[in-house]
């Protein structure tokens, strides 16, 4: 279906829409002492989904065919596209560091499934505290600069 620059905008607003709900699910159950693995999982998956929207808000007809086949659910590769199609600093390393090891978890769906690693390594020992913070500061940021004027939250 060929999509109008208004049927794209929805998209993308829907998608940062939903990836700022898995951000809040992630919050809410840290904050409620929730299972910390299905916690640092939304989280991932709410970075993932804000930082894609990031690049379809740019470019939706470049971005969208990448969205599964390039970046797939690589946080890396994700945010490294965001910084060079915004022009950003590199991340600093602690950061690169923190999304490095929640990406390789995320993308091999250690978070996501039970499985011996649930056993051997405790939840709360992975950070995630950087990153949690910076994609916050990243959309507040995208808010001040207009790129989700239509998004209700």
């Amino acid at each position: 279906m060929k999509l109008t620059a208004h049927g794209k905008r929805m998209i993308v607003e829907s998608m940062y829409s939903k990836g700022h709900s898995f951000l809040g699910a992630a919050a809410l159950l840290r904050k409620n002492a929730g299972h910390e693995y299905v916690t640092l999982h939304l989280l991932c998956q709410g970075i993932e989904i804000v930082l894609k929207s990031f690049l379809l808000a740019i470019d939706y007809d470049k971005f969208m065919p990448k969205l599964r086949t390039k970046f797939h659910h690589n946080l890396v590769d994700t945010t490294n596209a965001v910084i060079t199609e915004f022009n950003l600093r590199p991340l600093k390393p602690s950061l690169k560091e923190e999304l490095k090891c929640l990406s390789a978890l995320y993308s091999k769906h250690r978070l996501r499934y039970a499985s011996s690693y649930d056993i051997m390594v405790d939840p709360h020992s992975i950070a995630s505290g950087l990153v949690f913070r910076r994609i916050v500061a990243a959309m507040r940021l995208a808010r001040r600069k207009g790129l989700f004027i239509g998004v209700v939250i």
